[in-house]
C-alpha cells in the first residue's frame, strides 16, 4: 500500500516521542530493519535484533531510549516503540473514505433502520427490526438478524453470521466467517439422551471490538454472553454461551472457552489455550499457549502447564501428588546436606586418626 509521506518531526509529535535527528526529515514508506533504505521507517523494541538494528540502513527508527544511542540514524525515541508504531501506521496508512450507499441486490427488511450514512454491498440481508447505525460497512454476503443492533463506524467484513437479539457496538471489526449468536451447546441428559436447552440470550459486544476470521462466539442460556470494551479475538476462537470477557483483553488464536467462564479485563491468553466452564480468571492474568487452564485463577499472574490426558483414576493420583512435589524437593534437600555434612564430619574424623 502507498505511504502517506509525512516529517518525522510531525509523527513523533503524534505519538509523544522525542526527534534525535532531522525533525524535517521525509518518511515515505515503512519496512522491517534489514529490509528498509533511506526515506523509510522502521521500529525497534527487543534487544534479539540489536544485530539487524545496527547494520540497518533506515532511514529513522522509532526506538525506546534504552537502546536509542546503537543506531546513528534518525530516530524517534519513546518509551513504547510497539505502541508507538502502531499508531504512526495508522497515520501513514490511513482508511480510505466510506463510500456510502445500497447495493441493489440487498435484501432489507420493511422495518430494519438503516441509517443513511452507510455502506451496504451485494446479497447482505437486513431482517426486521435491525438498526444499523452511521458509518457502518456491511460488506457482501452479511447477515444481519431480527433485532439485532451496531454501533456506529462498525465494519464487518464478507460472509459474517450476526444471529438475532445480538448487539454489537461502535467502530468494532468483525472478520469474514465469523458467527455471532450462534446456540450455546447446551443439553440435558435424560436416560442417555441428550435434550436441548433452548438459548434465550443473546451476545453484547462493547465498543472497539475486533473479531477475527472464522470465530464463534455463542449466545447466552437466559443471559448475554458478553464481551467488553476492546477485547481482541483472533481467528477460530471459540467462545461458549454465558462466557463474560474483560475490557481490553486479548485472545490469540484456537484458543476455546467454555461455557460460563469470567475472564477478567487486561488479560492475555495465548494460541490453543483450552478454558474450563465455570472459572474465574482474573484482571491482568497472561496464559501461555497450549495451557489448559481447569481451575480458576485468582490472582494476577503468567500461567502456563498442559499435561497429557490419561485414565481418571490414574490422573486425579498424579494431579494429588503434584501438590506435595515442593514439599518433597525440600526434603531430599535436607536429606542431601545432611549426608553431605555427615560424610564430611565422617572424612575429618579419619584425617585426625
Amino acid at each position: 500500500m502507498k505511504v502517506t509521506p509525512h516529517l518525522l518531526g510531525d509523527l513523533a509529535q503524534q505519538v509523544g516521542g522525542e526527534v534525535r535527528g532531522d525533525s524535517s526529515y521525509r518518511i515515505s514508506g515503512v519496512l522491517p530493519l534489514d529490509e528498509a533504505g533511506s526515506g523509510d521507517l522502521a521500529f525497534f523494541q527487543d534487544s534479539y535484533a540489536l544485530t539487524a538494528l545496527k547494520a540497518s540502513r533506515a532511514g529513522a527508527v522509532i526506538i525506546s531510549p534504552k537502546y536509542a544511542e546503537e543506531f546513528v540514524g534518525h530516530r524517534i525515541v519513546v518509551q513504547n516503540p510497539y505502541a508507538a508504531f502502531a499508531r504512526i501506521m495508522q497515520i501513514l496508512f490511513p482508511q480510505a473514505r466510506l463510500e456510502l450507499g445500497m447495493h441493489h441486490s440487498v435484501q432489507l427488511a420493511r422495518d430494519a433502520t438503516v441509517h443513511p450514512d452507510t455502506r451496504v454491498d451485494a446479497f447482505v440481508q437486513v431482517a426486521e427490526g435491525a438498526e444499523i447505525a452511521a458509518g457502518v460497512w456491511l460488506e457482501a454476503g452479511v447477515f444481519v438478524g431480527a433485532h439485532v443492533q451496531i454501533g456506529a463506524g462498525t465494519h464487518i467484513y464478507p460472509g459474517v453470521k450476526i444471529y438475532p437479539g445480538c448487539k454489537i457496538g461502535a467502530r468494532c471489526i468483525i472478520h469474514s466467517g465469523a458467527v455471532i449468536g450462534a446456540d450455546g451447546f447446551g443439553f440435558a441428559d435424560d436416560n442417555g439422551k441428550s435434550v436441548k436447552i433452548p438459548q434465550v440470550g443473546g451476545v453484547l459486544i462493547g465498543d472497539d471490538v475486533e473479531i477475527g476470521a472464522n470465530s464463534c462466539i455463542d449466545r447466552g442460556v437466559l443471559k448475554d454472553t458478553i464481551l467488553g470494551d476492546g477485547v481482541k479475538i483472533d481467528n477460530l476462537v471459540q467462545i461458549g454461551h454465558n462466557v463474560h470477557i474483560g475490557a481490553h483483553t486479548v485472545i490469540a488464536g484456537q484458543t476455546g472457552i467454555a461455557g460460563s467462564a469470567h475472564i477478567g479485563r487486561n488479560c492475555r491468553i495465548g494460541g490453543q489455550v483450552g478454558i474450563a466452564g465455570h472459572i474465574q480468571i482474573a484482571d491482568g492474568c497472561m496464559v501461555a499457549g497450549q495451557s489448559a487452564i481447569t481451575h480458576s485463577l485468582r490472582h494476577p499472574g503468567v500461567y502456563s502447564g498442559v499435561v497429557p490426558a490419561h485414565e481418571v483414576g490414574g490422573w486425579r493420583r498424579i494431579v494429588a501428588r503434584f501438590d506435595g512435589l515442593d514439599a518433597l524437593f525440600r526434603r531430599v534437600k535436607r536429606l542431601e546436606q545432611a549426608v553431605a555434612q555427615k560424610s564430611l564430619a565422617d572424612g575429618e574424623s579419619s584425617d585426625c586418626e
